[in-house]
């Protein structure tokens, strides 16, 4: 499975790289289906609420693009809350594309 960061606004250190590789990467053993994951890290610099760091993360498999994204305070902060929005999406097509292969209605 590949992961491609981009970063938006600010500059990308080795460390958030690496956390987002280390914490997305673990997608995997949810599905052997996932062909690549895109991140798109942002910062928006707004005069009333200070920074805040927005995270939009697309998972691709075959036929579906699966999307989370979601904004907080902190870039960690982002990452730690998008991971379960697109693992619950994994897990629900992955259980739709087998029940489908079964014959159960979805």
């Amino acid at each position: 499975m590949n992961i491609t960061i981009s970063a938006k606004d600010f500059d990308l250190t080795p460390s958030i790289k690496e956390y987002v590789e280390e914490k997305l990467g673990k997608l995997e053993r949810f599905s052997k289906n996932i062909l690549r994951i895109g991140v798109e890290l942002d910062v928006d610099h707004s005069a009333h609420q200070g920074l805040i760091h927005r995270i939009e993360v697309w998972a691709y498999m075959p036929g579906k693009t699966l999307q989370a994204g979601l904004k907080a305070e902190h870039m960690r902060e982002a990452i730690d809350l998008v991971y379960p929005k697109i693992e619950r999406q994994i897990v629900d097509h992955e259980r739709k594309t087998r029940d489908r292969q079964r014959g159960t209605r979805v």
